[in-house]
């Protein structure tokens, strides 16, 4: 079946099924003042005419008709100052028909072209608010940059595609600007806690924002539910001002009956508007209103916290109010109230005694309200420690053996003490206020001091030395040492403890060099001589009121024998060489003993020695001798000896030799 179809002003015939039918083909919508008069609507028609011809021969009998989309976002946002691109897609079903695209602006209700473009070149329209703000790429997208307020309007984009048709899209662009950091400005003038109705805190400006910003007012950091209808306790006014530019200014002013306890509190405010990105806020910096208020709490505060004797003490009173004051300082002793001077809110008393102790205050009459006076009071304590009282008291002296000596260190104070003894300053011997001897001894003489300290208190303590003198008669404790210095000598160091001071008198056979050193309590002597392989005789004595006591070192042949007259205490090193001798002499005796009776058992047994009392052999005992022999100062001899020589040359008879006199066993 054939039909005629219209095709850009011209009829063709089309065939097409029965069950099909015949769709017109799109023709343009633009006029030619929509074109910006650059073409006649003659020439529009007669492309449109020969397009259309052309088209109509290739296109399908079956009926498809042409089409030209655009695609564009329908609102989009832009921020003031920025730039922004609005995209234009467009679709057309027969590729490669593109012949134009136009960029529009609505205004009011005409169009204004902005730019134009068509397949040989392109154009931005002149005299036009977009003329050096605008751009197209190969995309088609417009970019303007920057945006100003008054491109919150609608953009048409419009695509001509030939006998295709055209086609255009309108995207709606929004505008926002961000409105500047809020400035605060409190009021000057106090306002008192006593008013009846809210008074104007503060006011919030900010500037150049578009749309309308919002003001909130904040009071430490929670937001204030303020409203504008005035009321008796809080409230706030708005204004808006559309600038020239269009921009709004806003200002908001903040009315509050403010209470005691906003004196510390922050006051600000925060801004908010809305941007591409959302909603945007920034707050003002934070102030302190001015409130007045009565005094109604007087606190008084000592200074130092722990005062002791010499101190300067501060009293110093502080009031809650904010008008002014004037303050009275008192003291109170023995039911008696005196005013003490005083330079404002400070009172100073210097070098206070335990005597100030007592109960202190001021007194505050707020001259603005001329109410009775607030007064407050504090008891002072003043801490003493006195001087340091011994039991019993100096001199301190005791005897060598004395048992159970004691001395107490105490000292008065207002608060418990701790005490501690030491001994040279380091040593501590007792952390008590008591020092307990056991049993005296002359290690116990020296210096003692006792420290009483207020543990309470910083920097509060008492000391004092004593020396203790222990007396008796001399003790000694000698140790000797040889040298080499131009040959061997001997030296012989003495320490002489007792008291009153011994006198010490040292002297050998030969001229000794000698040297005495006298310290507290005991005496150091030195004794230097040559030694030699003569016999020498040392002695060293010291000699006080209560006795005597001496030490004696005898060397012979190189050996030494120390003695002292009395127990006394000598150098071990020097025993041990002297017992070493008597031990290697016995040692010796006794090995010559055993070799001596094997040599007669054997000569026994052999036959050799005759039977009978007439026929032994007199044996004689080899004499032993060792260069260093230690004899002691009485001349006794060494027992170890004699009982060892009776083995060999005593009387009695071998256990072979009992029985008859003269009989032998025979020989084996």
């Amino acid at each position: 079946m054939r039909r005629l179809v219209p095709v850009g002003g011209v009829w063709l015939f089309s065939s097409a099924s029965p069950h099909s039918r015949a769709l017109p083909l799109p023709v343009s919508h633009s006029s030619s003042s929509a074109l910006g008069g650059n073409m006649s609507s003659a020439v529009n028609s007669g492309r449109a005419s020969v397009i259309g011809s052309l088209l109509a021969l290739l296109l399908p009998i079956s009926g498809i008709i042409a089409t030209v989309h655009l695609s564009t976002p329908p609102v989009m946002e832009a921020e003031i100052k920025k730039a922004i691109s609005i995209p234009c897609v467009p679709k057309i079903s027969i590729p490669n028909t593109l012949k134009y695209i136009q960029w529009f602006v609505m205004e009011k209700n005409n169009r204004q072209r902005i730019y134009f473009q068509d397949m040989e070149a392109s154009s931005i329209d002149v005299d036009t608010g977009y003329t050096h703000r605008i751009s197209v790429d190969k995309n088609y997208s417009l970019t303007i940059d920057p945006v100003k307020l008054e491109d919150e309007r609608n953009f048409v984009c419009q695509v001509g595609a030939g006998s295709t048709g055209s086609g255009e899209a309108t995207t709606l662009l929004k505008v926002y600007g961000a409105a500047e950091t809020p400035q605060i400005q409190k009021n000057d003038v106090a306002i008192s806690v006593m008013e009846k109705s809210p008074a104007e805190v503060a006011q919030c400006i900010t500037r150049n924002g578009y749309p309308v910003p919002k003001i909130t007012w904040y009071k430490d950091s929670n937001p204030l539910q303020v409203t504008s209808q005035i009321n008796n306790k809080m409230y706030a006014t708005f204004q808006a001002t559309q600038e020239a530019s269009g921009l709004y200014t806003i200002s908001s002013r903040l009315y509050y009956l403010p209470e005691k306890k906003d004196k510390d509190s922050k006051f600000y405010c925060e801004v908010s508007y809305r941007m591409p990105t959302g909603v945007e806020k920034e707050e003002s910096e934070r102030i302190n209103i001015s409130i007045t208020y009565p005094t109604e709490n007087v606190e008084i505060q000592i200074r130092p916290r722990m005062l002791k004797e010499m101190d300067n003490m501060t009293l110093e009173c502080q009031s809650d109010g904010s008008s002014s004051v004037e303050y009275t300082f008192y003291r109170q002793l023995d039911g008696v109230i005196e005013d003490i001077d005083s330079q404002g809110n400070t009172a100073v008393i210097n070098g206070v005694t335990r005597s100030d102790s007592g109960v202190y205050g001021c007194r505050v009459l707020d001259l603005d309200l001329l109410l009775d006076q607030i007064y407050n009071n504090v008891t002072v304590t003043v801490n003493y420690l006195d001087p340091i009282v011994l039991k019993p008291k100096a001199p301190h002296i005791l005897t060598v053996g004395d048992k159970n000596v004691s001395i107490s260190c105490e000292a008065g104070a207002s608060q418990p003490t701790k005490a501690a003894w030491t001994k040279h300053k380091k040593t501590i011997v007792s952390s008590r206020n008591v020092l307990h001897l056991p049993v005296v001894t002359y290690n116990d003489a020296g210096n003692y001091s006792c420290k009483v300290t207020m543990p309470s208190v910083k920097n509060m303590s008492r000391q004092k030395t004593i020396s203790i003198v222990v007396k008796g008669p001399p003790q000694v404790n000698c140790a000797m040492e040889t040298f080499h210095n131009n040959g061997p000598h001997v030296n012989l160091t003495c320490v002489f403890k007792g008291y009153p001071m011994p006198k010490v008198a040292c002297n050998g056979e030969k001229e000794p060099t000698l040297k005495y050193h006298h310290q507290k309590n005991y005496v150091v002597s030195e004794l230097i001589l040559p030694l030699t392989v003569e016999e020498l005789k040392l002695t060293c004595n010291g000699t006080n009121a209560l006795g005597s006591k001496a030490h004696s070192v005898t060397l012979e042949r190189g050996s030494l024998l120390v003695s002292t007259t009395g127990p006394s205490t000598t150098d071990m090193s020097h025993a041990k060489s002297s017992g070493g001798v008597v031990i290697v002499v016995i040692i010796v005796c006794i090995l010559l003993i055993a070799i001596l009776g094997a040599v007669l058992y054997f000569l026994y047994k052999k036959g050799k020695i005759p039977c009978g009392r007439s026929g032994k052999q007199n044996i004689a005992q080899p004499e032993v001798h060792d260069n260093s022999v230690v004899e002691a100062k009485d001349n006794q001899k060494v027992p170890e000896e004699t009982m060892l020589l009776q083995g060999v040359n005593g009387e009695k008879k071998p256990p072979n030799h009992q029985g008859e006199e003269g009989r032998c066993r025979p020989s084996e």
